[in-house]
């Protein structure tokens, strides 16, 4: 157990986090079987506390076997928001000094993951695990990347990942984790029973234990009544009108925004004079709208004196703790259905589920619908439905599916592949390919943009649309250019913006007001005409490079060392993994190759043209940095201080694969896929040979092998990228790059500290 709660019991643990409530018998299992070295894979129902079980046995397993850092993954943005926060609320009630963060596009808090629990959406996850960040430059990959190999990974909510693309490269990481000793978490309640047999079959119970809760241990789940009607019917505006005679909080889901956007309108003036209050929530909102429509909604519900009726879409099935009295939703697959059933009567006592027929079966697959139709107007039809109920309806329609999905290992190599090209070439796009079938392209509206420049653009509020609902309201019927966000040949952002007559994913789009409305209620519009957006008050980030102060180089290595120290107390997992993958069982020499690593990183830099380019003679002291930029007139070093100790660490790791590893690491400490060695010539042999006699003295190194202090013609480092498919040269690697960076840039704090 962590140290400052080996007082408490791990039930009082819990109870701490649930604000004095005890805990289910399936958070205490789950605790359980972390703390005893298994993963776990839970199954539980909406509403059961299956946040407080992954990140409560973190809380106990830090410093006893679990990872130091747990990454939760999650489907969409808005989860990512609301987990964050519910995990900060449980951390101070049991008063613990532990950083949270959440990770996503629209809020890029910990894009090196350096917190103790990084909450991400599964993009930021996987970007990070294949060096290709997605919050970050592509240079910069391995650092997240080293704590992306190491952690402890919970995947929640694993339903709504994409089930050819996001689920499966889920189960690559799973499978490379359990292949490599580390646990992992794999959370949903609407999961079918083949998706639980693959873990059984895969790894055997005393590896991967499932837990599943039910509905007689969790009191909100216990008396909550539920009923389920089929209607079989189109929903229309009468129908709300019908039901608002008799119900006060009422939620209405459509498969669309289209449909909730024309059912809102309908239905506003109406309800309102009935006293109503209405609210309008979908995908196709800006970001600060979509939080007050939210924040104010939540506050309706909860007002036990305000009739409230909200309008909404599949937003509504993943990151909205709500409850109302009446749900009406036109027909979805299984899992969607009850997601939405689960914000019927959340928290206990009665409630009705009202499912209507659907005129059209997008954006769902036909077969899928046809199915869920037959199984919901027959077998669910007036029918109360609790946990049991909603697995045997998620079993009979989707167990076959999954069980092909699950045991298809010919698409998980063609994923793993995928996801090693993105790797090695750092492709942002090419990383989002393999997790969702993304036809997404940004949007935003304004009558010239050309006369915009690249702050103000870029600054532009920029909505997610899919591609195939942009061509189908605007090509041929509307005015847009296209903008494409580049670097000029100086490296200084620049945009084109061009007329296009086609509209594809990624891309960004300008579309002209007379053809596009927004409102802070309603959202986007197509074929009404509106007005233009402004660009968002954001303050545009300096572009610049980091100013240096004067370093000598033996002082850079000192204070890169001593953040080091610090550093590694913090990822101490992770260095006791490199140990155990290389098969030193000596974590003290492990640790020793990772400092000479670190210390011998800017090796390059003392190549006496590097030091003759900066000023400095051979006679002077050789610096580290200087406040003095000399782009573009100093030969690359990193690679020359991989060259020069790749015979020294595969002499101490007995191993050139693994000796590959730390030679890509060190190699790529400022440029992730460096690969070109320049001639060179070291200097100052004393002053290195010191370095590395102190460091071998002082972690029982045997150096019996020199470095290479010199080649007279450029050469190219072995590769410029390891082989993702090596798990545990790859797993090495980032752990070790990471290591190498942060201590980098550490350092830097050390020295102004100092001068």
């Amino acid at each position: 157990m962590n140290k400052i709660l080996d007082n408490f019991t791990i039930k009082e643990v819990f109870t701490l986090a649930l604000n004095g409530k005890p805990p289910y018998p399936h958070q205490l299992e789950t605790a359980k079987n972390l703390l005893e070295g298994r993963s776990v894979v839970l199954r539980a129902p909406c509403g059961s506390g299956k946040t407080e079980a992954c990140y409560v046995s973190l809380l106990l397993g830090r410093d006893y076997g679990l990872p130091n850092r747990l990454i939760y993954s999650l489907p969409t943005r808005a989860l990512v928001e609301e987990i964050t926060e519910r995990i900060n609320k449980g951390i101070s009630k049991i008063g613990l000094p532990y950083s949270v963060s959440p990770q996503h596009g629209a809020n890029s808090k910990d894009p090196f993951f350096k917190s103790d629990i990084v909450v991400a959406t599964i993009d930021q996850t996987i970007g990070a695990y294949c060096c290709t960040p997605l919050s970050l430059p592509a240079y910069l990959g391995n650092i997240p990347a080293g704590a992306a190999v190491s952690a402890f990974h919970c995947f929640d909510e694993a339903h709504i990942y994409d089930r050819f693309l996001g689920l499966q490269s889920m189960l690559v990481l799973i499978e490379r984790a359990k292949a490599l000793g580390m646990p992992f978490l794999v959370m949903s309640a609407t999961l079918p029973d083949s998706f639980i047999r693959w873990f059984q079959n895969k790894f055997g119970e005393e590896r991967v234990k499932v837990v599943e809760g039910c509905d007689d241990d969790v009191k909100s789940r216990r008396d909550r009544n539920v009923t389920l009607y089929w209607k079989g019917k189109f929903l229309e505006a009468t129908d709300i009108f019908y039901c608002a005679e008799s119900f006060e909080k009422i939620m209405v889901v459509c498969n669309t925004v289209d449909r909730a956007q024309t059912l809102y309108k309908q239905v506003f003036e109406p309800l309102q004079k009935q006293g109503f209050k209405i609210f309008l929530l979908h995908s196709r909102f800006l970001d600060e709208d979509r939080r007050n429509i939210e924040k104010n909604m939540r506050m309706s519900l909860e007002d036990e004196k305000e009739k409230t009726c909200l309008v909404t879409t599949q937003v509504c099935e993943v990151g909205l703790d709500i409850s109302c009295d009446l749900l009406l939703t036109e027909l979805a697959p299984p899992d969607s259905l009850i997601q939405r059933m689960g914000r019927c009567a959340r928290g206990g006592g009665n409630g009705e589920v009202w499912v209507f027929n659907v005129e059209h079966f997008a954006p769902y697959a036909k077969n899928e619908m046809v199915k869920s139709r037959d199984y919901v107007s027959q077998k669910l039809e007036s029918k109360r439905i609790g946990w049991r109920e909603e697995l045997e309806f998620v079993d009979s329609l989707l167990d076959e599916d999954f069980e092909l999905i699950m045991n298809d290992e010919n698409r998980r190599r063609k994923i793993l592949k995928s996801l090693g090209d993105a790797a090695f070439k750092g492709s942002k796009k090419d990383v989002e390919r393999n997790i969702r079938e993304i036809l997404n392209a940004n949007i935003t509206i304004h009558d010239n943009p050309g006369d915009l420049d690249f702050d103000k653009l870029l600054h532009m509020p920029w909505i997610d649309v899919d591609v195939r609902v942009l061509r189908r309201h605007l090509l041929g019927k509307a005015k847009f250019w296209q903008v494409d966000f580049v670097h000029d040949e100086n490296g200084e952002p620049d945009f084109h913006v061009s007329i296009v007559d086609d509209i594809f994913p990624y891309e960004y789009y300008v579309v002209h007001p007379d053809f596009i409305r927004y409102t802070h209620d309603c959202g986007l519009f197509f074929g009404e005409k509106g007005e233009c957006l402004k660009p968002l008050d954001v303050p545009s980030k300096p572009r610049r490079t980091p100013e240096y102060q004067t370093e000598p180089w033996i002082d850079h290595v000192r204070n890169c060392l001593d953040a080091f120290e610090q550093i590694k107390d913090k990822e101490i997992q992770a260095l006791k993994l490199v140990d155990t993958l290389i098969g030193n069982h000596d974590l003290t020499k492990t640790e020793g190759i990772v400092a000479l690593s670190i210390a011998t990183h800017d090796l390059g830099k003392l190549n006496t043209d590097w030091q003759r380019n900066i000023g400095v003679e051979t006679t002077d002291t050789p610096l580290a940095h200087t406040p003095i930029r000399f782009k573009g007139q100093l030969p690359p070093h990193a690679t020359v201080s991989a060259y020069a100790m790749s015979h020294m660490i595969n002499y101490l790791l007995g191993n050139d694969v693994y000796a590959l590893a730390f030679e890509l690491a060190i190699g790529h400490h400022h440029h992730t896929r460096a690969e070109h060695v320049p001639k060179y010539t070291l200097g100052w042999q004393k002053l290195y040979n010191g370095i590395i006699k102190e460091i071998s003295e002082k972690f029982c190194l045997n150096l019996n092998e020199n470095i290479e202090e010199e080649i007279e013609s450029p050469t190219k480092l072995d590769t410029p990228f390891p082989d993702i498919e090596r798990k545990k040269q790859y797993t090495i690697y980032c752990i070790v790059a990471r290591f190498i960076r942060l201590s980098d840039q550490a350092s830097f704090e050390l020295n102004r500290q100092i001068t």
